[in-house]
């Protein structure tokens, strides 16, 4: 009999659901509506998850960022004589989201997610006033310019996915959006993540352990009110554009199920983009 595995993986973060022998009974007729196809997989003796699944995960990442311009409007004459350079910045971030999904052919998973994402971001700049002749310019030591941001996060995705024996892989693909209160408009992101693995069993858990890659593909540039992030200019805007320095990172990851549908996932990010994901599932 062919076994083939089947996953679930959100976002931004992401929670992994695999389909394990122990909590699913695979009837000789398949009475649900979804998945489509479902017959027709377990007459050829594949083995199927259970088709709906909810569950929570707490995110936390850090990465690199490369700064392209600061830029400040709205101070009346000195916009003129002001200039900003920046090199290089740091984002840290948490984010606390809840998923729902449903497996709607055997091989393919369709999810929404919605949650709260907060953190920081910290540039390293300095600042330049061009004074008109016959004065020189001036530019101050180097300082940390520093966002803090929280928002609203929502956004859907999609997951291939199968396997043979107890071997596995998917593709996930995800968009969000998420609502900061510092700036003006939307932040968007895709994110794309390949995983690879194998599922095993301890004591009498399944368990299944991967590795893989994620790639963001983040818009970075926000703009907002001066005010909003403590400097008190009442027209004062702040414009900053940058860059991930890395948009690929490695992944490794665990999960074990816990019984009764439920299920719990381990997964860290590798190299210059550190990032630690630890989620609770549950398919009905």
């Amino acid at each position: 009999m062919y076994k083939i595995y089947f996953a679930s993986i959100i976002s931004l973060i992401p929670s992994l659901c695999l389909a394990n022998e122990s909590d699913i009974e695979v009837p000789q007729k398949y009475e649900r509506t979804f998945p489509i196809w479902a017959q027709e997989a377990i007459d050829r003796g594949y083995e199927l998850p259970l088709p709906f699944g909810f569950g929570g995960t707490y995110m936390t990442m850090d990465q690199p960022l490369v700064v392209e311009s600061v830029t400040f409007s709205g101070l009346g004459l000195v916009d003129e004589l002001v200039s900003i350079k920046g090199s290089e910045a740091v984002q840290s971030s948490e984010t606390m989201t809840f998923r729902a999904d449903m497996w709607v052919l055997p091989f393919l998973n369709f999810y929404g997610v919605i949650g709260r994402t907060q953190g920081s971001s910290i540039a390293n700049v300095t600042v330049n006033l061009d004074l008109p002749p016959p004065f020189k310019p001036v530019e101050s030591a180097p300082f940390d310019f520093r966002l803090d941001f929280e928002g609203l996060t929502y956004g859907v995705g999609g997951t291939i996915a199968g396997g043979v024996g107890n071997w596995f892989a998917l593709l996930d693909v995800n968009y969000t959006n998420t609502n900061l209160d510092i700036i003006d408009g939307e932040i968007s992101s895709i994110v794309v993540s390949p995983r690879v693995g194998y599922q095993f069993k301890i004591a009498n858990h399944n368990t299944q352990v991967w590795i893989g890659a994620m790639y963001q593909n983040v818009e970075q540039n926000f703009s907002g009110n001066l005010a909003d992030i403590g400097v008190p200019i009442a027209n004062g805007k702040f414009e900053v554009d940058q860059h991930l320095a890395d948009k690929w990172n490695g992944l490794i990851g665990g999960q074990i199920t816990l019984g009764k549908g439920f299920d719990l996932l381990l997964e860290g990010g590798l190299g210059t983009r550190k990032s630690f994901m630890a989620g609770l599932g549950y398919r009905f």
